[in-house]
This record gives C-alpha cells, structure tokens and sequence, in this order.
C-alpha cells in the first residue's frame, strides 16, 4: 500500500496501539541523532498483515516519513526497521537545522 491510499485512513497515536515500537523509535533517535521525544509525533495505520509507520517531525510536524511494515518485521525489530529509523533520524536533523537556520535568519 502506497503512503498515498494509506493517507485516506485514520493515523493512531503508535503510543497506544504499538508502545514498544514507539519506545524504540524514541531510544533509537534520541541515543543516535539527540533528537528528543518531543520532536517527533509517530502515528500507525492498520494495513492488511502490517502497519504504514508515519514519524512527523520538524516545525509544526510539517515533515513526515512513511514506511509499510509487517506484523512480523515488527516482532522480530530486524535491520529494515533499524534503517527506516536511522533515514528518520538523518532527515529529521537536517530539517530541525533548516528550521533553526530560517528562525534565527534576520527579518
């Protein structure tokens, strides 16, 4: 399922129907990238045998990755999970440091 007919469905807060996804997704950024928890709204579509994992991020949460996982790939946390995490973390730094850059420019 494509980010586009995923977008049609209701977003859940992840913190509620997958905790420990959350939680890893949280760790990983914070201990890799020293992006907080607060930076970042993660959210969950339930798709067919999976999740479409949506991670918002930067000013206003106006930015966002996307990625469809299986039940499977999720219970096992392999290294398809660990690289959509670290793709979050090297995009969301980059836009934080744009953000930064555009509010401290002088009017």
């Amino acid at each position: 399922m494509s980010s586009e007919q995923a977008a049609g469905k209701h977003e859940k807060p992840m913190r509620v129907i997958l905790p420990q996804l959350h939680h890893q997704i949280a760790e990983q950024l914070e201990e890799q990238h020293n992006i907080h928890p607060y930076d970042i709204q993660t959210k969950v579509i339930p798709v067919d045998a999976g999740y479409e994992v949506i991670v918002y991020f930067g000013d206003s949460f106006a930015h966002r990755e996307a990625a469809y996982f299986s039940v499977e790939a999720i219970e096992k946390n392999g290294g398809e999970l660990s690289g959509f995490i670290e793709k979050i973390g090297d995009t969301c730094k980059e836009v934080m440091i744009a953000d930064y850059y555009k509010m401290m420019r002088p009017k």
